[in-house]
């Protein structure tokens, strides 16, 4: 918005705002369990690559068609090349050391029951 001292210039606030756009999203791993699976989409945030996490038996006709647990871990096509290898390496880090995954688990917990 333009002010007295300044008449032709826009402020920040005026300029359009650009929605966030993150593409289609691909399939980068699969994870064994919901625990792993939370785990590693916590990986992705904190690398700063958008995920979701999808599971076969969501709706009454994935849990009839789908009767095991699966958990996809989805993130847009644009940053798959750089997900794959973080989530493959941070699967065989919890792989190496489950207590270490456990204890992730619940201090990620606790932190957002503080939140």
């Amino acid at each position: 918005m333009a002010d007295l001292l300044h008449p032709k210039e826009k402020a920040a606030e005026d300029a359009p705002e650009t929605p966030f756009d993150p593409g289609e999203f691909e399939l980068a791993l699969a994870a064994n369990d919901q625990m792993e699976a939370e785990l590693l989409i916590s990986a992705c945030e904190e690398a700063g690559i958008p995920a979701i996490l999808q599971s076969p038996r969501s709706g009454s006709v994935g849990t009839i068609s789908s009767p095991v647990d699966g958990f996809n871990i989805l993130v847009p096509r644009r940053d798959l090349a750089r997900a794959r290898p973080l989530l493959q390496e941070r699967r065989e880090a919890l792989e190496a050391d489950p207590d270490g995954a456990a204890r992730a688990a619940e201090e990620e917990e606790a932190e957002g029951e503080r939140s």
